[in-house]
């Protein structure tokens, strides 16, 4: 037996998803020139500090043909620089010839300075930060041109849950509500968090809309972790509550019974939300009514019962006291 009571019924929306690393706090390296991977020295998963290797790579064939071929035109170009001004000196060469040939010469021994300083900057790719290698992007032998994305790395707190949440579902959330969030492996750590985004676009594969939710500092979830979820959307407040196997189903609709003078009584209802254990009622039985809880798919209407004095009424889930 169990009382019905007045309460208040939180609005919940379920969701399935995993942890994952946060893009929006991610950082990608990228090649500066096309060169040839020469080799990967981290594996995703593993955790990094500043500085530490990552890839080594060397200039391509293309990038080593145009570095020479800058040093020969930068060579080429100073030597006429000097032949210049020594023509100059013999009165065979105006200054602005002088000042030309001078200012091609200096542009070309730049351009190819250059070009040797970022190919020798290229030969390693090194941490910036201390992190967690969310993502190798390139193997060895791979030829990379200029910005191709070669490693992923991530802050070890940058993480967040992305859920799946069903289409007609997706409306009702907004940022800032909270969510329970309950880990699906063996330890089924459980603990409180609040949605960050949402993404209205629907998933091709899954045919659902993704909410992401921001985890707390320390919340003991890691990438890759399933995870399951309880959106609260909204709380319907002072509605009538009975414990859900209270309520049955036939061809005429919902019913419970009601014990009332040692007699059950059936009562068609009107059924609500339901949440958890309890069942929102909107018509049908008012709160203070003893509703039959177990032993309910026995009785019929009018039949005598009998509650013995131990059976004491428990309110439903989500009463006020």
């Amino acid at each position: 037996m169990a009382p019905a009571t007045a309460g208040d019924l939180p609005v919940t929306v379920p969701g399935y998803g995993a942890v994952q690393f946060d893009p929006k706090k991610t950082r990608t390296l990228t090649a500066d020139l096309e060169a040839r991977v020469l080799r990967v020295a981290v594996q995703a998963g593993a955790v990094v500090e500043a500085g530490d290797l990552l890839v080594e790579l060397g200039p391509s064939s293309d990038v080593s043909e145009e570095i020479s071929r800058a040093r020969r035109d930068a060579d080429a170009a100073g030597a006429v620089a000097a032949r210049m001004k020594r023509l100059r000196a013999d009165g065979l060469a105006s200054d602005a010839e002088v000042e030309s040939a001078d200012t091609e010469a200096q542009d070309l021994i730049a351009h190819a300075t250059q070009l040797e300083r970022r190919a020798r900057s290229i030969a390693t790719t090194q941490a910036p930060m201390p992190g967690i290698v969310d993502a190798v992007l390139v193997e060895g032998g791979d030829l990379v041109s200029p910005g191709t994305p070669l490693v992923r790395l991530a802050s070890p707190d940058a993480i967040e849950v992305k859920l799946h949440v069903e289409i007609s579902d997706v409306a009702t959330i907004a940022p800032g509500d909270s969510v329970r969030l309950t880990s699906l492996d063996a330890k089924g750590t459980s603990l409180g968090a609040m949605v960050d985004g949402i993404d209205y676009r629907v998933d091709p594969t899954s045919r659902s809309a993704s909410v992401y939710v921001l985890l707390p500092q320390n919340a003991g979830m890691l990438p890759g972790e399933a995870v399951r979820a309880e959106i609260t959307t909204g709380v319907r407040a002072n509605v009538v509550l009975v414990p859900r196997q209270s309520v049955f189903l036939d061809e005429s609709g919902w019913f419970l019974f009601v014990a009332k003078d040692g007699v059950a009584e059936l009562h068609r209802v009107e059924t609500g939300l339901t949440v958890g254990e309890s069942t929102e009622i909107t018509s049908g039985v008012a709160a203070g009514d003893t509703v039959v809880v177990e032993g309910g798919a026995i009785l019929t209407d009018g039949m005598k019962v009998r509650v013995p004095q131990s059976a004491q009424p428990h309110p439903p889930e989500g009463a006020r006291p």
